[in-house]
């Protein structure tokens, strides 16, 4: 039996309500889930903050 446990510790996110409003309007527009989109916008986050374009305190 193959194991299934996750490969990291889930992460509980309660965004603002403008910031849940943002992310529900922008997944519709995407195709995506609002969990997609946290995903993609924290992997271009990383990118960016890699790149030096961004500096993260």
């Amino acid at each position: 039996m193959a194991d299934t446990k996750p490969a990291g510790k889930q992460i509980s996110y309660r965004p603002r309500p403008e910031v849940r409003q943002f992310l529900e309007e922008n997944a519709v527009k995407t195709y995506r889930s609002v969990q997609g989109m946290m995903d993609y916008l924290m992997d271009k986050v990383i990118e960016m903050e890699k790149k030096g374009d961004l500096t993260i305190q």
